[in-house]
């Protein structure tokens, strides 16, 4: 029955994510019928999405578990998240337009985080075993197969127009709200005033899953433009082999996601993790300096040992937070990747203005923002050595006993 339940729940987180993902490749045609030559307006919203959910998902994860309304408080998001993609494509002043797509953003990934953290009560087992490798792997899994298949989902639907997949992705809102319906209550026990910031003070590993999801995320945010451009530009690339490219690296993350994620105890999570960030950083060092035609080999290792950090990281975070806390935890573990996929793409785009303005040659541009992507996860791994020393099992259940 639990894994039923936990099955019908990453369902539901799969449909959420696929609403955000579906947008990816309608924005463009949308921004240029409704505000032709403002590229800049583009730009603008995507990231004002990604701030309200750096904003909304740790406000809405502590107020779930302050009140223990976690179901109810995500079908209210699910609900504003599916109203607000509605007019977001409609022709409206563009400050509308901003303003809508930060409060989706919030509503998005608030229900995300609620629905990443739930604990039915009647199924709820012994222990910390709600937390296991399975059900946050699954969970995991779901997110990055809706990664995967949003865009190109979300490009077959521009056959009807760039208002279709905001459309449909209202309609997968407006689903998850229906559905949440169905879910049994919570067992989290209403968490006391203050408890977030307690949790911040006194579980400090917390901090450090949400520092690697967040790096995580961040080299994504560096190379996913970069790449695009460099196989178009330098390697000649058509749009279809680009997108196979971006397949080589998602497939291996998605599938490896709920694998990698049973490993159970603190010491192989952390195993995993070390290696994962090894390879992840070696790999992005190494993309445009070898053999073209072992490209998709060397994404498909990126996106495994991507795996190895994200997966992990999501079971580590969990496991740390009381029970009270699930759905703060994985609102600031949301928060912090979605800060750090604000940031990788900001800091490309920084990157490739000084670059050009110094003239520097358009493919050592590229080369310089992998080499970027690469070191994030390296210089990370460096820094997180001393805390991860003192990550073992007795001191995890010390930790979360606390």
């Amino acid at each position: 029955m639990r894994s039923r339940t936990n099955l019908f729940v990453s369902a539901l987180v799969f449909i959420n994510m696929l609403s955000g993902t579906l947008l990816i490749p309608a924005v463009r045609p949308l921004f240029a019928a409704l505000h032709p030559g403002n590229d800049a307006a583009m730009h603008a919203f995507f990231s004002i999405n990604m701030l309200g959910a750096c904003i909304g998902a740790p406000l809405f994860g502590l107020l779930a578990d302050r009140t223990r309304g976690h179901r109810q408080l995500a079908a209210l998001l699910a609900l504003a998240d599916g109203l607000l993609l509605i007019p977001c494509a409609a022709p409206i002043p563009l400050e509308w337009a901003l303003l809508l797509r930060l409060f989706q953003g919030a509503a998005n990934v608030g229900s995300l985080s609620l629905l990443m953290g739930y604990q039915p009560a009647n199924e709820a087992p012994a222990g910390l075993s709600h937390t296991s490798g399975g059900f946050m792997g699954a969970r995991g899994m779901a997110i990055v197969l809706a990664i995967a298949g949003g865009a190109p989902l979300g490009t077959l639907m521009l056959h009807w127009g760039p208002q279709a997949p905001f459309r449909f992705a209202a309609l997968c809102g407006l689903c998850v709200f229906a559905a949440i319906s169905a879910l049994p209550p919570s067992a989290a026990r209403a968490a006391h005033p203050g408890a977030l910031a307690s949790l911040l003070k006194n579980a400090a590993f917390l901090r450090l899953p949400a520092l690697w999801i967040g790096v995580e995320r961040f080299t994504v945010g560096c190379f996913v433009i970069t790449l695009s451009l460099y196989a178009h530009r330098i390697l000649g690339y058509s749009d279809a082999k680009v997108g196979a490219l971006f397949s080589c690296f998602l497939i291996p993350f998605a599938l490896a996601t709920w694998p990698l994620a049973r490993f159970g105890r603190a010491f192989e999570r952390r195993e995993l993790m070390i290696g994962g960030a090894l390879v992840y950083g070696l790999c992005f060092l190494s993309l445009g300096s070898g053999q073209t035609l072992l490209l998709p080999l060397l994404l498909a290792i990126a996106g495994t040992a991507s795996a190895a950090i994200y997966s992990p990281s999501l079971c580590l975070a969990v496991s740390l937070a009381p029970k009270s806390l699930c759905a703060s935890a994985m609102g600031l573990t949301n928060a912090a990747g979605t800060l750090g996929m604000l940031l990788g793409t900001a800091s490309a785009g920084i990157l490739t203005a000084v670059l050009s303005r110094h003239g520097a040659a358009q493919v050592d541009i590229y080369l310089w923002i992998f080499r970027l992507a690469g070191a994030a996860p390296l210089a990370t791994l460096l820094v997180s050595l001393p805390a991860f020393s003192m990550i073992l099992p007795a001191e995890l259940r010390a930790e979360v006993a606390a």
